[in-house]
């Protein structure tokens, strides 16, 4: 019987943390729902935060190349970064700004396990939208254009980099390209894109040094200008190189 209040003691704990547990987990979700409710269903990358919301029209990007970027043409201008991504905020060496209509995005190339590094490799971080980018300035980046409809671009490639665009158009006019390093430059049709996959090219200024690689193989070029080095390699069509020796 002298028990019997400290049983009872026990038991008002056990009840009193049980409530205090179940009240956090309800209070939980009310806050997830109310922050679902006020998510762009319509948006769909409304898991990626918006950092910034400049206009800019050339990127200048260093780093980047353990991870995934993509650029994909948009009304509005935005920088987001994967929800997920929790550490770019604690890390210093992750910049962006706008300067002279250029967007220049300083990304950290680290990671702190071999599985952080894996999941960085297999993962979109940072996505970037615009109306157009008509020139791309890289070194030591993987990054990707998806949906370009323009008809011209720059690119000056550098370092241990990666770069594909995947165009809505077949036709471009001028495309400048300089790459060094061990940089890779590659052109194709958006998967998405109904029909021929198949891509022409006005007029195509290239200056390969290093051990770089352009493939503009899936398209034809009607007016080549190559300045390539030794070790370097284009991958052209069979129509294209037949053209250059008319």
């Amino acid at each position: 019987m002298k028990n019997k209040p400290r049983f009872k003691l026990s038991n008002i704990i056990v009840s009193t943390l049980l409530t205090i547990l179940f009240a956090g987990i309800f209070l939980a979700n009310i806050a997830m729902k109310n922050v679902y409710e006020k998510i762009d269903k319509n948006d769909p990358y409304w898991n990626y935060t918006p950092v910034f919301e400049q206009p800019y029209k050339h990127l200048k990007i260093e780093g980047g190349n353990i991870t995934q970027i993509i650029f994909q043409p948009s009304k509005k201008y935005s920088l987001r970064v994967l929800n997920d991504w929790q550490e770019y905020e604690k890390d210093v060496t992750f910049k962006t700004f706008v300067k002279d209509d250029t967007l220049h995005l300083i990304f950290p190339n680290k990671y702190k396990t071999l599985n952080e590094r894996d999941w960085m490799s297999r993962t979109v971080l940072v996505r970037l939208f615009a109306p157009q980018l008509l020139s791309v300035d890289g070194n030591n980046t993987n990054f990707e254009i998806e949906k370009l409809k323009q008809a011209n671009i720059t690119i000056n490639l550098r370092g241990k980099s990666h770069l594909e665009v995947e165009s809505d158009n077949r036709r471009f006019d001028t495309v400048n390209i300089s790459q060094a390093d061990s940089s890779q430059v590659m052109f194709e049709m958006s998967p998405e894109t109904k029909g021929s996959k198949s891509m022409q090219f006005g007029y195509v200024n290239a200056q390969l040094k290093d051990y770089t690689i352009l493939d503009i193989g899936r398209g034809y070029a009607n007016k080549l200008n190559l300045d390539i080095a030794d070790s370097a390699a284009i991958i052209l069509s069979g129509k294209s190189v037949k053209a250059m020796h008319k």
